[in-house]
């Protein structure tokens, strides 16, 4: 979650009515990210000019566009919001398509912060920042900046529970502790599946309707792939593997989650755990999963989890050196791992 401090500072201004001129959001809850925004922009009404008073830009290479933007005026009000989404200027290192800014363009931004106008609120929502690169920095000192961390699990589930009482449906803790621990991170994954539960389910939801009406994460369908490779159930394991295809999950991402799954029951199996809490102070994560990597563990002999890790790093060879395509060297794994 966000530091309480910067939500509760950030509650209070937009309670008072009070902006900054200047705003950052950053991290990896989307969700509160796009509720803040919204929040935002709600006490600067566009006036019917949404064209003129919601300026909105995807990060572009064209400074030209930046500076129109931030040299324009609002029309027919007092103020205006300015949005750009995705800039990368917070950003120090090169990493694929994400470049950080030259001393040009640094300079650049400087100038822009510290002549911040009082007739706009610029709103920046980025996915990649370094806090500790001075363009950031800069930034804080001019506005406010928040960072929008993923909500704990407890909290989550409790929101989870709350959220389905709202609409009068009941779910108990236990249930929406598994709901959070079996999908995607963020809230955003957590509202969209509990609203299919809310939809699908009558007065009560209960566990076996999480597993069958949720979209569950990828790391979570790889558990029902090692749940096939336990019981040698061929049709299991790849009814789940044509899932993820059809999803165009890549094949060497599905290798390595199982690798990863291995070598955290491989953890287990050679440090002699054999409670939950345990193995949860070891692997981390959720205590659902810890508990399922040590059940699975149980059911595999310290041989063969040692050869499915050390498997792997002689595929990832074979692959690169186009012996075998990803595909196929997943399906390989697998019957070997059958057969052991």
């Amino acid at each position: 979650m966000a530091k309480k401090n910067d939500i509760i500072e950030l509650k209070e201004q937009l309670s008072a009515k009070k902006l900054q001129k200047l705003y950052v959001f950053y991290g990896e809850e989307e969700y509160l990210k796009e509720h803040y925004i919204k929040k935002i922009e709600e006490l600067v009404p566009d006036c019917g000019l949404e064209e003129f008073n919601r300026i909105r830009i995807e990060g572009t290479p064209d400074y030209g566009i930046y500076d129109s933007a931030f040299e324009g005026m609002p029309m027919m009000t007092d103020k205006r919001t300015l949005l750009v989404r995705d800039s990368n200027i917070f950003t120090t290192r090169r990493s694929g398509t994400i470049v950080p800014p030259t001393d040009s363009q640094k300079a650049f931004w400087e100038d822009k912060f510290k002549r911040l106008s009082d007739d706009t609120v610029v709103i920046f929502c980025e996915k990649n920042v370094d806090a500790r690169s001075a363009l950031f920095k800069s930034a804080q000192k001019a506005g406010f900046a928040v960072k929008c961390e993923y909500m704990p699990e407890n909290e989550l589930a409790s929101w989870a529970v709350r959220t389905a009482a709202h609409v009068g449906k009941k779910m108990d803790n236990s249930v929406a502790s598994y709901l959070v621990s079996v999908i995607d991170p963020g809230l955003n994954s957590l509202t969209n599946e509990l609203n299919k539960l809310i939809n699908f389910c009558d007065e009560i939801i209960y566990k076996s309707d999480v597993d069958r009406v949720v979209s569950k994460s990828m790391s979570v369908q790889v558990f029902d792939i090692i749940d096939g490779i336990i019981e040698r159930n061929s049709q299991k394991v790849f009814s789940v593997i044509n899932n993820l295809k059809t999803q165009k999950e890549s094949p060497f991402g599905i290798l390595y989650l199982i690798y990863s799954n291995a070598e955290k029951m491989l953890r287990l199996k050679l440090g002699g755990v054999t409670n939950r809490n345990d193995a949860l102070k070891v692997l981390g994560g959720s205590p659902w999963m810890a508990g399922k990597y040590l059940e699975n563990s149980a059911k595999f002999d310290l041989p063969v989890l040692t050869r499915l890790v050390t498997r792997v790093p002689e595929i990832d060879f074979e692959i690169k050196n186009g012996r075998v395509s990803e595909w196929q060297a997943l399906e390989t794994y697998i019957f070997e791992a059958m057969s052991r």
